[in-house]
């Protein structure tokens, strides 16, 4: 039986965990005995004692029942329902315990959100090597809220902060980029989309492709943030980069975002105005669909550089060029605000605790934050 040991709680809270878990899993049943105490104990090298409090603890709340000279036997009230209730508990109470930490030491509610989101997405691309999420016949929550669009924290930030508000409403991101973002409004498959495109001819960002993406249609884009992108290097920035043209160097790994998002066309457009091809640039074939993910291969050593977000750079621990700023602004429908739902979120980001959430992240300027543009492509 391997038992695993955090060196930041009781050992004894740590093996009950265990076997609330085997019993969760279906791996221990109702009526199934347990291992003899002594036996336990020198298997995993503990005291006699400290197991026995283990079962003190199960049998105090139920899960197992002891018998007199007989051994520990998991209950028949033991259900997966009841143990998972028990599990939400025992995660809350740790959740609890860091969040009171972390306001004695001065932080507000806010940053300790923010920084928790930012830890999840880091250790969510981690654990999961990160793919386009594709739903196939999956019917839509009219109660819900779909994005669709380019990948940044914010958008991240917003739907859990949505969630915590709004349990009721699931507010489900796919970052595919801005360009399909955009495409998916049209065909009606998002609520919203976000997008950060910039217009090489006029400087704008997003206004000139609603206008050319979407005629015939009225259309609100809601500023979410104005960001800072760049590059982001390994920590120390051992190949001593500089800019886009060190791309060149066949000593450097590059890490791309996916094509049709806002990233990759500044990319693209950066190497076309150094005359650098895409063959020239070594990982340039390699995609990933978030800022998160970029940062996370770079962090790892699967890359020495990457363009994105500086949030994303910063929450990872890496080194940040900035390039330029851009608008990150969310876009739909003039049809869909009439929804209570999406008033809802609109409501969130024009609000002062969110716009705090969002002042605790690196890269981001809050001017225009919730500020509003209709454009009505119907009557041009």
């Amino acid at each position: 039986m391997d038992i695993s040991f955090r060196a930041d709680e009781a050992l004894y809270l740590q093996i009950a965990d265990h076997f609330r878990r085997l019993i969760a899993g279906g791996k221990l049943k109702p009526g199934d005995r347990l291992p003899a105490i002594r036996e336990l104990a020198k298997k995993i090298g503990l005291d006699p004692g400290t197991v026995s409090r283990a079962y003190q603890e199960l049998e105090r709340e139920g899960t197992i029942i002891g018998r007199r000279g007989g051994g520990s036997f998991v209950s028949i009230s033991a259900s997966e329902e009841y143990l998972t209730r028990q599990q939400q508990e025992r995660l809350g109470s740790l959740m609890e315990r860091s969040i009171l930490e972390a306001l004695g030491l001065g932080f507000s509610t806010e940053e300790i959100e923010a920084a928790f989101i930012l830890r999840l997405a880091n250790w969510r691309e981690r654990r999961i090597q990160s793919a386009p999420k594709i739903q196939k016949n999956v019917p839509r929550n009219l109660n819900d809220i779909y994005f669709n669009g380019s990948h940044d924290l914010a958008v991240e930030l917003l739907a859990s902060h949505m969630s915590t508000l709004h349990p009721d409403i699931h507010f489900n991101t796919s970052f595919t980029g801005s360009m399909a973002g955009l495409i998916s409004l049209v065909q009606r498959e998002a609520d919203i989309a976000g997008a950060h495109l910039m217009d090489q001819e006029s400087g704008e960002f997003n206004i000139p492709f609603v206008r050319r993406i979407m005629p015939g249609e009225s259309v609100v884009l809601i500023n979410l943030v104005q960001r800072i992108q760049g590059l982001m290097l390994t920590s120390g920035n051992p190949k001593r980069i500089k800019g886009i043209g060190d791309l060149r160097s066949p000593d450097i790994t590059f890490i791309n975002r996916q094509r049709g998002s806002g990233t990759r066309i500044l990319l693209d457009s950066q190497l076309l105005s150094l005359g650098i091809l895409p063959r020239e640039v070594k990982g340039y074939e390699r995609e990933e669909t978030t800022h998160v993910a970029i940062a996370s291969a770079i962090a790892q050593g699967e890359a020495d550089v990457g363009l994105g977000a500086e949030s994303a750079a910063i929450s990872a621990g890496l080194d940040f060029i900035p390039l330029i700023k851009e608008k990150y602004d969310l876009i739909l429908l003039q049809e869909t605000l009439i929804r209570s739902q999406v008033k809802k979120a609109v409501a969130i980001i024009q609000d002062k605790s969110f716009k705090k959430m969002l002042s605790s992240l690196s890269g981001y300027d809050l001017s225009e934050t919730g500020n509003t543009i209709t454009i009505d492509n119907k009557h041009n």
